[in-house]
């Protein structure tokens, strides 16, 4: 979130705060990306599921986050609610984000798209300049 608006920080730890881990107390990562090359020039938001550690005999395995989301309190957390929907799949091989939640809307008089997606998608994972961890609490 490196060069963001001290308002992006604000609204990744908020969705931080609504998405509860299941499974271990694992760290969701976050990717900022303010997309320039369309009209809405709107930025992009990125919440993903780090792996998680294992604990005592396992602990050389990672595995997969589950994490719960509590979709109303997102849905508060912008000025103006555009959209809000649940992709079930991946919709074609060029679809990195997969099975995700798609939160649309204006903060702080900006056009945000926000994505909660359970694992890092392929696209960031390959551009790590704009990405950072935030942890559970």
């Amino acid at each position: 979130m490196v060069n963001s608006p001290g308002w992006v920080r604000v609204l990744v730890d908020s969705v931080a705060e609504a998405t509860k881990s299941i499974n271990a107390d694992g760290e969701l990562g976050c990717h900022v990306y303010k997309n320039q090359s369309d009209e809405l020039a709107e930025w992009e938001i990125t919440i993903f599921g780090e792996p998680a550690q294992m604990g005592g005999r396992l602990a050389a395995f990672a595995t997969d986050p589950v994490f719960s989301i509590d979709v109303f309190s997102i849905a508060t957390l912008f000025d103006t609610l555009l959209s809000c929907r649940w992709q079930t799949s991946q919709i074609d091989s060029d679809d990195d984000l997969g099975t995700h939640l798609s939160v649309e809307g204006i903060q702080n008089g900006e056009a945000v798209w926000l994505r909660i997606v359970s694992q890092k998608p392929e696209a960031i994972a390959n551009d790590p300049s704009m990405s950072a961890r935030v942890r559970q609490r």
